[in-house]
């Protein structure tokens, strides 16, 4: 059963940074989740974190600040998430500003699995659209690691079934159908957000 993602859980949580000092850090990575998935569970197997874990990805990056990303992301029951990719991104770009207030020049890769993905597509969008907004970060961005990204929608994926089998424990405005949609293969948002990140450069 997945945990619920709760206030305490959204956000940019530091799960590590070098031991020595600030300027020991050379790059910034940034991990965000999918749909209906636990900011800090989705990364973690039988209890170990592999973004953590001083013997998974430290020990690879030891320069690195490694961050995760939580939002809500519940798209049924009473905390369903009422909110879109563009709504998600949004924060994101205003929390990594925060964050990184005092290294805007680090370079930054993410980590991606699933909607997070398309969150991380249309954070990229934004930055690059608006460089006086968000100085850099466009640029900065030296990688990114997507699992599982729907790029053209999820194949296999019945939304009226998933609904349907949803409406047997909720009530309909406890459900947010709409959240699914972007993952529908054909979904003119989801194609068009995956066709303008295509003709950019990183």
């Amino acid at each position: 059963m997945v945990r619920p993602v709760t206030e305490e859980d959204t956000g940019l949580k530091e799960l590590y940074s070098p031991e020595a000092d600030v300027s020991a850090t050379t790059i910034d990575v940034v991990a965000i989740h999918g749909l209906g998935a636990h900011p800090d569970d989705t990364w973690s197997k039988n209890g170990v974190n592999w973004l953590s874990d001083q013997e998974m990805l430290p020990a690879v990056m030891p320069e690195a600040r490694i961050l995760r990303y939580g939002y809500e992301s519940a798209w049924f029951g009473p905390d369903a998430m009422r909110q879109r990719v563009s709504t998600v991104a949004k924060r994101l770009l205003l929390t990594l500003r925060r964050k990184r207030k005092d290294s805007p020049l680090r370079p930054l890769i993410f980590i991606a699995h699933c909607f997070g993905g398309l969150v991380v597509l249309q954070t990229l969008l934004d930055a690059k659209n608006d460089e006086d907004e968000w100085p850099g970060l466009f640029k900065l961005t030296i990688g990114l690691v997507f699992f599982g990204t729907p790029f053209r929608g999820a194949e296999g994926l019945k939304q009226s079934e998933i609904l349907e089998a949803a409406l047997q424990d909720y009530e309909p405005d406890q459900i947010q159908g709409d959240a699914l949609q972007i993952l529908q293969a054909g979904n003119e948002f989801l194609q068009e957000l995956v066709d303008k990140f295509g003709k950019t450069r990183l």
